[in-house]
Order: C-alpha cells, then structure tokens, then sequence
C-alpha cells in the first residue's frame, strides 16, 4: 500500500472497526499449513481445545470433521504435529501481520499474541464482543486476526462484522445493566451480550463479511461486533486462525477488569515484531520474562 492507501485504512478502521487485507501471504505457506493441518482428525491422543482443557477430537456425528477447536497450537504440538505447531509459531508473528497493524494503530511498536485458535470447521458463534476476551487499557486497542487457510465463499461460514468505531464503548449501564449486578462473570457476559443484540438489531444494521482466499486475513477491534455466519451444508470443513493481538505499550486486561493483575502470565520475545504469551509450563521451557495478567474468555469465530 502507498501512504494514502494507508491513510484510508487506518481511517476506515477507526471509524467502522474493521479491515480486510488481501495477498498477504504467499498462497502456498497457506496451504502448506493447512496441509499440515488436516493431520488432526487422524491423531489419536489428547490436546489442548478451545476451553483450556486437554481432550480428544470431538467430531460431528457421521463426519471426519473435528468440532472442538485447537487453543494455542502454535505453542507445541505432539508427535507427528510437531511441525504444524512450528509453523504456526513462524506464521502468527509474521513480520506481514505487524506492519498491516502498525499501519492501522498508526505507529510503529512491539505486540503480543495472546491467543491463537485453530478451527477445522464452521463455528456457529454468536454475536460478541472480543473485549471480554482480551482488551487493553483503555479499551479497543487490541486486535483480532481472523486468517483463512483455504478458499471461502458465502457458503463456508465466514465471519461478519457489524461496522462499529474502534474506541466505541457500550458499556454495562448504557445498556440498562446495574455493573456487578450478576454472579459470576459468565452471567455479566451473557446479560451484556442479549442486551447489546437487542440493541444493535433494533436499528437494523448493515453487516459485512468477505469472500476470501489463502493470503487474505480480516482484523476487527476488541470493540467490533461479530459473529459467524451459517455454513451450507452444515458441517462443512472450514481451516481457519483466529488470534488476539495486543500492543506491547498498552496496559491490558479485559472488558471488564480495566487492567486487572491476577494471574502469571509469561511473554517470550520471539522476533523484532512479536512476543507471545506462553503456558505455565512452557514458560519453564522457555526461559521467559514473568509478567502479569489473563483474561478469562475465549474468543471464538
């Protein structure tokens, strides 16, 4: 992109939280990794899934299709994984992902992964907000990066967004809700939700997706609405990344800890551009900074 094109997609993304970025990568990394993906459904043993927890493939009944996503895998993966895990931790910290960012946050700096999930098929994800997730301080500078591993059209599940300003809060009171007035957290996020849907779909909202193609990536803000739409037929295998991406010089914590400081969390400087948020135990392996804070959602689209 020249300066003006930049321009405009900062611009753009300030102003309806959302941009789609074609040929980023080379198509055949993508479909290398993707590749190297479809090894999943044959692995026998457990890993680590979307909820943190340590399971098998879960499929959909009739189908080779694993339903319960992959947290982390760009961390370590087993056995004969082993070189899709390096691959993903080469891919997500591309220098390609850091410059599209630094042109929509309009400077130069340093970013941490947070999260990395793996899907192998359609999701049916609801309207949410990343935010709860992971956010920084003030809230809305943080990023989701949503890459496709194969050719998708309107038929694949892709996600939408509804165009929204970056730094737009709604919060809980704006919405009618007494902050702190349900217990425990998941409650908060499910009133919050069910009240910012009845809001948004009460002015009949334009929505927008993309058609999108290996080499292409969506980043949306913390602050975005999204969702996935419906897969026809359902299920159907869907390869795609989806990863939460903070700057390095913002404070963090999530929707609703404005910056909290709860529990370890170890940052591994993996290039110039990136460090990433490893596991417990990785970090032994590792040899990595101790810092501090978790967000306790996962994002998922």
């Amino acid at each position: 992109m020249n300066m003006l094109q930049a321009l405009r997609a900062r611009w753009h993304y300030r102003e309806r939280g959302y941009q789609v970025f074609r040929d980023v990568f080379p198509a055949d990394e993508v479909m290398a990794i993707a590749a190297l993906a479809r090894q999943i459904p044959a692995h026998a043993g457990k890993l680590r899934r979307q909820d943190g927890v340590f399971a098998a493939n879960d499929f959909f009944p009739g189908t080779t299709l694993v339903r319960n996503p992959l947290l982390h895998p760009h961390l370590s993966l087993p056995g004969e994984l082993a070189p899709l895990s390096a691959a993903l931790r080469q891919f997500v910290t591309s220098p390609a992902i850091a410059t599209r960012l630094r042109m929509l946050d309009g400077r130069r700096q340093h970013y941490v992964v947070h999260q990395v999930l793996l899907f192998l098929a359609a999701q049916t994800t609801d309207m949410h907000l990343d935010s709860w997730s992971l956010d920084t301080s003030p809230r809305g500078l943080s990023h989701t990066v949503w890459i496709p591993l194969q050719p998708m059209d309107h038929r694949s599940g892709v996600p939408c967004v509804i165009p929204w300003p970056r730094r737009g809060v709604v919060t809980e009171s704006m919405l009618g809700l007494t902050p702190g007035g349900a217990d425990p957290q998941k409650e908060r996020y499910d009133a919050y939700h069910r009240a910012l849907r009845d809001q948004i779909m009460s002015s009949s909202p334009e929505i927008v997706s993309a058609l999108v193609r290996p080499g292409d990536f969506m980043a949306w803000s913390s602050l975005t609405p999204h969702f996935t739409m419906p897969s026809h037929p359902a299920p159907v295998e869907r390869l795609s990344l989806q990863v939460l991406i903070r700057p390095a010089t913002q404070r963090w914590g999530d929707f609703l800890n404005q910056p909290h400081d709860r529990h370890s969390l170890q940052l591994v400087r993996v290039s110039p551009d990136f460090s990433i948020k490893i596991m417990d135990g990785e970090a032994r392996r590792e040899g990595s900074e101790g810092h501090r804070g978790q967000a306790p959602y996962l994002s998922a689209d």
